[in-house]
């Protein structure tokens, strides 16, 4: 794996653990009453009374005479055009949604992989739903039977309904407009976290003595700065610096006769190799069609390759969530 594919990976890691863990906990917190969530930095134009669509001749605007808030190309998007209910509303959902629901959507509405079990963020029922009507219709032929009052089954149907007002154009995952959730990375088991850690980190790191994670959890400003630098290895603790982060880079030079010199890079370009050598001399090479070439020795390469060997074993990444939440116990 090259330097810059094991850059790539280790980024596109961090990410993907991240955003799957948008809804983990304070998911679906509603928006103000009867107002869109507003883009960063967009003024949202003011919603017409009884509803979060555009006004009468805007763009979005359902046609004269129908209402607004129907759907599909007329009246925009259900999920920004339906009127939310109230926040009480919104929490009783939320609670019998976990009661009733979680066990088989997942407590952040995404089914499972397998697609047994649908993903309610891109359900066509509940994103066409507008009081509950549909999904309540779908509940009374639901495997195995669940059993609600109406006034239950709309809590739900309105918990899920403002959980899709926080999802973003273009298919983007909820969370995308600002509508206060918050983001709680701390879903793993600390316990289970410091046993994958030992067992996998172990051989490199340390919390304990003079150890290079001591108080690692104290030199992060929140759990996802943390699992964001360990992940990815971006930081110096973790084997990271380097191009683009600051500290040195190791590499060979070999030069057109063969002979190989090693030291700390300073300059790689088409035209000139700078390197330090290690009893500090400076040494310029004039560069021509690759020669001499430069072998980059990636300081992160054990680092990347443990994290994507332990991702390939671990498709739900649990274990990583477990490890964050061990390291943030180290302080």
């Amino acid at each position: 794996m090259t330097v810059h594919t094991r850059t790539f990976v280790a980024a596109a890691l961090a990410a993907v653990v991240t955003t799957g863990l948008v809804l983990a906990q304070g998911a679906g917190t509603p928006a103000p009453q009867g107002q869109p969530p507003a883009g960063q930095g967009v003024e949202t134009p003011p919603a017409p009374a009884g509803g979060r669509g555009r006004g009468p001749g805007q763009r979005g605007a359902a046609p004269e005479g129908e209402p607004q808030g129907r759907g599909g190309r007329a009246g925009g998007y259900t999920q920004y055009t339906r009127p939310l209910a109230s926040e009480d509303v919104i929490v009783r959902g939320k609670a019998l949604y976990g009661a009733n629901c979680a066990s088989c959507h997942a407590i952040d509405l995404r089914g499972t992989v397998d697609g047994k079990n649908p993903n309610l963020l891109r359900s066509g029922v509940a994103l066409r739903d507008q009081k509950g009507e549909l999904i309540g219709a779908r509940l009374a032929k639901h495997t195995p039977p669940i059993t609600l009052n109406e006034a239950d089954t709309v809590a739900i149907a309105e918990y899920i309904h403002s959980v899709h007002a926080t999802m973003g154009g273009q298919g983007s995952p909820p969370g995308r407009n600002p509508t206060n959730v918050t983001l709680n990375v701390l879903v793993g088991d600390p316990k289970n976290g410091e046993a994958t850690f030992k067992a996998v980190c172990g051989a490199c790191h340390s919390v304990t003595g003079d150890g290079n994670l001591k108080g690692i959890g104290s030199k992060f400003s929140d759990p996802r700065a943390l699992q964001n630098g360990w992940v990815s290895g971006s930081t110096s603790t973790f084997g990271g610096g380097g191009r683009g982060g600051g500290g040195p880079v190791p590499a060979v030079v070999t030069t057109a006769d063969g002979s190989k010199l090693e030291g700390t890079l300073v300059r790689d370009d088409d035209f000139l190799v700078v390197l330090i050598l290690p009893d500090g001399t400076r040494k310029v090479m004039p560069r021509t069609n690759g020669v001499p070439r430069v072998e980059v020795k990636d300081p992160r390469a054990g680092h990347v390759d443990a994290i994507v060997k332990l991702a390939h074993e671990d498709t739900q990444n649990q274990m990583l969530h477990d490890i964050t939440a061990y390291l943030w116990t180290i302080k």
